[in-house]
């Protein structure tokens, strides 16, 4: 894709909605469409103060040639102390996608909302790293399906809220390739079709999956069978706790003292992308008595800022599938994370707006991860409506 970003051309589909900018909302489904919404309440709030400041601080460490450079993003720090917490470079892929997320997330798209030439820098820059076969970026880490997954996550979503005619076939292709990656009959681990599977990988590809279906992406149908086939495999019926690779088995962690750092038994992230998982499947609750019990899981892990338990990855799916499941599971979760995300935002000089990345894979993504990450955690009441409703 070369040569579209800067002719961009767009009209939003009559609707009586304003959007927080005064436009229109645009014609998406009803699950996209509260990110467009006024909402004052909670723009004032220190929730909402907290989300400006963040992807403000993204919008002034991004390059000009629109990635997020995982250890080179304090060259675009203004005068002082430089910013610190830097990433790996083979994840400037993944931290870019997950960087337009986020501001996605808050309304903005390739031609609306204020921080529009972000996300049109980023989205060209993630286009113009796209192979011939699909993949974002290159394979050249062993982990590098994560990367691709969230970026083709955040393509779909740019390409779904606007509906550019060349940004579709970047956005199929990515998706493209994730079907190839993903073993037949099966899901995602990471190397392509080895019989390998795991649910965090699985995690973001199925809400990379998701949002192309919305959208009008083509999705191969037996994907979603094989995604509720292994949810089932790897959850415990009677807890509802999800495992990574099989039933009970817990997050994984690097070799070396990783899980000494940061024990797995601190949260519950596979529980909580599992939930998510289903409830993008919109699985019903009242039928899956495993949904609920797996929520209170997930309450009894509450978000604590020690330094063995900050986990933006579990906090992230957490919100996401406890805002769905509403109720009380919602209102403990929300006041817990509200807390904890709120009151450790830095405030200080290149910092502000920023958290630190000092968490279970803080040192993978850096600074510019957990700022990500801090984001779309707390968008999540309004980032997406109710996917089962």
């Amino acid at each position: 894709m070369r040569g579209w970003v800067g002719t961009l051309l767009f009209v939003f589909v009559s609707c009586a909605t304003s959007t927080r900018s005064g436009a229109q909302v645009p014609d998406v489904p009803d699950t996209y469409r509260e990110r467009f919404k006024p909402r004052d309440s909670i723009d004032r709030s220190s929730v909402g103060r907290s989300v400006a400041a963040g992807l403000k601080w993204l919008a002034e460490h991004q390059d000009l040639d629109g990635r997020w450079d995982c250890d080179g993003f304090m060259k675009n720090d203004a005068a002082g102390d430089p910013t610190d917490d830097v990433g790996l470079p083979i994840h400037d892929i993944g931290v870019t996608g997950l960087a337009l997320l986020g501001f996605l997330g808050d309304g903005n798209t390739m031609v609306a909302g204020e921080y529009r030439d972000e996300v049109r820098r980023a989205v060209g820059w993630l286009s113009d790293q796209q192979r011939s076969e699909g993949l974002l970026g290159t394979d050249n880490s062993s982990n590098y399906i994560y990367d691709h997954a969230i970026a083709t996550y955040a393509l779909c979503e740019a390409y779904g809220l606007y509906q550019d005619s060349e940004l579709k076939p970047v956005a199929q292709a990515a998706i493209d390739y994730l079907e190839a990656h993903r073993n037949p009959g099966g899901v995602w681990r990471y190397q392509p079709r080895d019989g390998d599977h795991d649910l965090s990988v699985t995690g973001w590809c199925t809400m990379a999956y998701k949002v192309a279906q919305d959208f009008g992406l083509a999705v191969e149908p037996e994907a979603w069978t094989s995604i509720e086939s292994f949810l089932d495999r790897v959850t415990d019926s009677e807890s509802g706790r999800a495992g990574y690779q099989q039933a009970g088995q817990p997050s994984s962690r690097w070799p070396g003292d990783h899980a000494a750092r940061f024990p797995p038994e601190n949260g519950e992230a596979m529980t909580a992308v599992g939930l998510s998982c289903r409830i993008v499947l919109a699985q019903d609750v009242a039928d899956t008595p495993l949904m609920p019990r797996a929520a209170d899981l997930i309450t009894a892990k509450l978000p604590l800022w020690n330094e063995d338990s900050i986990d933006y990855y579990y906090w992230y799916f957490a919100s996401q599938a406890m805002y769905q499941m509403g109720g009380r599971h919602w209102a403990q979760w929300r006041s817990a994370i509200h807390s904890v995300l709120t009151s450790e935002q830095r405030t200080d000089e290149n910092f502000r707006g920023s958290w630190d990345a000092a968490s279970v894979w803080g040192e993978n993504g850096g600074r510019v991860y957990s700022t990500s990450m801090a984001v779309m955690t707390l968008q999540a009441e309004y980032r997406y409506g109710k996917f089962n409703k």
